[in-house]
């Protein structure tokens, strides 16, 4: 997931920031997080929001110290957090984040929330979490080493150095923390640039084939896995070196017997096996047009959507309580006209405050699809009675108003609907002709 700042935020998010900004300088620290709190649960991907949370629990923490007991206050929150991380890690980094207001500097709670944060793909979350402890614990080796790897996956290689440099000095016998620091010190030295020309390089000479650079490396990761093929991090890492050198072929077989080994469900494997076979279709597809073999390329299509459909409907099944997941799900079966399995879907979906007016509207398609057109007017009315501001979202819903009003017959309804945003936005869609049309000007 990316970053999201605050100016982007859903509606209602601003509030409880200006709420709880108000309460730091107050120095009301408790309330200050439960108003952070409540904005991030309408949208967890605010890292500005999160470092003000972490910074008002580490005040709190500074006058107040949590003592030793703070680790048997957490104790079910750090059970409950555990078993939500695969399933639903957005909980699982809801809870971890009460746990670090008992005590910020606990590396058991904060592990936990890196935990969470990596599943939910917010690594930066983790990250800010792991620099606090760093700061506090210098010389832990339990914090700086999922560091250095943090931000090596985030390509802030410089950072990566310099605390692999740390690790390499506190075990200068390691062979394998001074390989990192080697691997460290060739990526900070070739950059994001380099990879991209190491990429073009290897694309002009033959596309299955990399960079010399990068086929030492690939030989490299090959041979670690054959060495400890039960070691799912190595693999892991062959399967991302592969899907960066495009070799999805191989990436796909790699992060098969990834999910063999493991036993048990992993999101993040899931999304890039997902991402992989998509790139080896899309490759497909290319040379079959290139080949000019159109049924081919239909037949390929096809293949790739359904492949979509099944890993959606996995997914949503896989982790029920993944509100995402179903909204992702309830899209796909509209685009297949399943409309009453994506009533389904929505109908859950929406108690996800990111993604309930967009559930409203999807709802209104759905039940306006089997001709319910009251329902889905119901739907869309409901969705209307949470938008203040005249935003792509209350548009999006007006204009869906205007065109369930014009099927009803209800043209006057219609037209002034599509008139609230005429009056604002007269680019929007087809609306000036839908006006012009009506009023005959």
């Amino acid at each position: 997931m990316a970053e999201v700042k605050l100016e982007d935020a859903p509606q209602g998010v601003r509030i409880y920031y200006d709420k709880g900004v108000a309460a730091m300088e107050r120095d009301n620290l408790e309330y200050a997080m439960d108003m952070f709190e409540a904005a991030l649960a309408i949208e967890p991907r605010l890292l500005q929001l999160r470092k003000l949370l972490r910074a008002a629990s580490v005040k709190k923490a500074k006058s107040n110290p949590p003592g030793k007991l703070s680790i048997a206050k957490g104790l079910s929150g750090l059970m409950k957090a555990s078993s939500l991380n695969r399933k639903n890690p957005l909980q699982a980094l809801e809870i971890a984040e009460k746990l670090l207001r008992i005590d910020p500097f606990s590396l058991k709670f904060s592990k936990t929330l890196c935990a969470a944060a990596e599943s939910a793909e917010l690594p930066e979350v983790a990250i800010q979490t792991l620099e606090i402890l760093r700061d506090t614990k210098s010389g832990n080796l339990a914090v700086l080493e999922p560091l250095a790897r943090l931000y090596s996956e985030t390509e802030q290689f410089e950072r990566e150095y310099e605390c692999r440099s740390i690790i390499t000095k506190l075990k200068p016998n390691d062979t394998h923390a001074l390989k990192e620091l080697k691997d460290a010190a060739a990526r900070l030295t070739m950059g994001k640039a380099g990879w991209q020309k190491a990429e073009s390089f290897r694309d002009m000479v033959r596309e299955d084939i990399p960079h010399a650079d990068q086929a030492n490396e690939l030989e490299k990761l090959r041979n670690n896995v054959e060495q400890d093929p039960k070691n799912l991090n190595i693999r892991r890492d062959l399967a991302e070196f592969l899907l960066l050198n495009k070799l999805y072929s191989e990436a796909i077989q790699t992060l098969e017997k990834y999910q063999e080994l493991a036993g048990s469900p992993d999101p993040q494997i899931d999304r890039k096996l997902l991402l992989a076979r998509e790139h080896q279709i899309d490759l497909d597809i290319s040379r079959a047009d290139d080949a000019n073999d159109r049924e081919h390329v239909s037949e390929l299509r096809k293949n790739l959507s359904l492949m979509r459909f099944e890993y959606a409907a996995k997914q949503a099944e896989r982790y029920p309580n993944d509100l995402q997941l179903k909204f992702d799900y309830g899209k796909l079966l509209i685009e297949n006209e399943s409309h009453t399995e994506a009533i389904q879907q929505f109908q859950l979906a929406q108690r996800n405050p990111q993604r309930r007016i967009q559930s409203l509207i999807y709802l209104a398609r759905a039940f306006k699809a089997k001709g319910q057109l009251d329902i889905a007017r119901e739907q869309l009315e409901s969705a209307l009675t949470e938008l203040h501001v005249m935003d792509e979202s209350k548009k999006e819903v007006l204009y869906e108003l205007g065109l369930l009003c014009e099927t009803a017959g209800d043209n006057a309804k219609a037209e002034n609907y599509l008139k609230k945003i005429y009056s604002v936005d007269i680019g929007y869609r087809d609306v000036a002709a839908r006006i012009e049309k009506s009023t005959g000007k």
